[in-house]
């Protein structure tokens, strides 16, 4: 009796939820007939075990933020000085965005305009700062964030969700965004969206869901198999990554506004790692400026020689290693401070010199693997042909009386051809005995 009591008194609890929230009045609907039902199970004194998949679907439908939007913070030398602070270079790539930017404090200063943030896709190597960027945009425009991996997800249900009438039935990640952000209009950066794997089947449910989702001719209407009613994300700021383009389809590229991100040269490496990396380095291993310095002549040894990528992970994870090197030698007592210079650098950094060996190693080997089978595969063509050229067959008994004409005058041929005689001798016929 005191279960039932306590389950009618959260239902309650529920009913009161319901109405003060803002759920559209159709879901509102469809909410209020599944309180009934369990409310009248509840009262009857019935084991119901639709109360806690209901309950857990309300709660869902009740967190979503119904007509919830940010208001834009559209100051493009605002914007500006955030991406500039985030993101070293790449100007191109900051052009682009201010121009879009542009366009959206244009239009909302116009009664009655509508305009829809462009979905971005920004495209390049491993460590370029692309989810920097993304997170540049949305703090530039005051926001909220929320990264999605694509690469990490299993099935295309964990995007769209999962029927509430499943065992395991929940929202997909686009609504699990939207309600962790509190509003319809934070910035989702679809990361590694080249990632996604799985069977061909299962690619293509991906395209599909995607497509539904960053078109502005659908997505207005976008319905998660969890929530199981329309969800508006035209207001939502899109923004994709991938390392290729290869894997997407025709359909989702044309939706897309692309925006390369180049490598990084050594000169901007270094400008990166100064103003952007060391001081986080620090930071992270509780260090001030002056326990640890690292001299001009290092820094070619650390970026070129030991952290040759496109982007700068490695570098930082090289920085890492330093700053915890010269940790433990002040914690121990051996040093006040530690000064990284050309001399010490490799004996501080001798994992990543090992590594760069090998991976010279493995790079020199390949292309030698390569010339080398080049090298073979010509040799053994020259030869066939070789062989073809100057060996035929033997033709049999039967072949040579039958075919005997023509091979006259096909020797005729090959010696005016090669010796350059005018006349060939008849070729010797012998009749075998009987």
């Amino acid at each position: 009796m005191a279960d039932e009591t306590k389950q009618i008194a959260e239902i309650e609890y529920l009913s009161k939820k319901i109405e003060a929230s803002q759920v559209p009045p159709e879901l509102a609907e469809t909410i209020d007939i599944m309180v009934q039902r369990i409310r009248r199970m509840a009262r009857q004194g019935q084991e119901s075990g639709e109360y806690e998949p209901i309950a857990k679907f309300i709660d869902w439908c009740l967190r979503m933020p119904w007509g919830k939007v940010t208001q834009d913070n559209l100051d493009l030398e605002n914007a500006k000085k955030i991406m500039d602070s985030h993101h070293y270079g790449g100007e191109h790539v900051k052009q682009t965005i201010l121009e879009y930017l542009a366009i959206l404090k244009k239009k909302s200063v116009q009664v009655g305009a509508q305009y829809q943030a462009p979905v971005l896709c920004f495209i390049g190597p491993q460590g370029t700062g692309k989810t920097t960027m993304a997170k540049a945009i949305a703090e530039s425009l005051g926001r909220p964030f929320y990264r999605i991996s694509l690469g990490a997800l299993s099935a295309s249900s964990e995007l769209r969700g999962k029927p509430k009438g499943n065992p395991d039935a929940e929202p997909g990640q686009i609504v699990k965004a939207l309600v962790n952000c509190k509003a319809l209009s934070p910035v989702i950066l679809l990361d590694e969206i080249d990632k996604v794997s799985g069977s061909e089947s299962a690619l293509q449910d991906f395209m599909a869901i995607l497509l539904e989702v960053l078109d502005p001719q659908q997505n207005t209407s976008f319905r998660d198999l969890y929530i199981d009613y329309p969800v508006d994300l035209s207001r939502v700021f899109f923004i994709c990554t991938a390392n290729t383009l290869k894997t997407l389809t025709r359909a989702l590229l044309d939706r897309l506004e692309i925006v390369e991100f180049r490598d990084y040269s050594p000169e901007e490496k270094v400008v990166i790692a100064g103003r952007y990396l060391w001081p986080k380095v620090l930071e992270y291993a509780g260090l001030t400026p002056q326990e640890i310095q690292i001299a001009d002549e290092a820094w070619p040894i650390i970026i070129e020689k030991l952290g040759k990528d496109p982007g700068v992970r490695r570098l930082e994870r090289n920085l890492q290693k330093l700053a915890r090197k010269a940790t433990k030698l002040i914690v121990t007592g051996q040093a006040q401070s530690v000064i990284i210079n050309s001399q010490n650098v490799e004996s501080y950094l001798q994992e990543e010199v090992a590594l760069s060996e090998l991976q010279e190693k493995e790079y020199r080997g390949v292309e030698n693997e390569q010339e080398m089978r080049k090298q073979v595969k010509d040799q053994a063509f020259q030869a066939t042909n070789n062989i073809q050229q100057q060996q035929e067959p033997a033709p049999s008994l039967k072949a040579q009386k039958q075919e005997a004409p023509p091979r006259v005058e096909q020797a005729q041929q090959s010696t005016q051809t090669i010796g350059g005689v005018q006349e060939a001798q008849q070729p010797q016929v012998t009749t075998p005995q009987q």
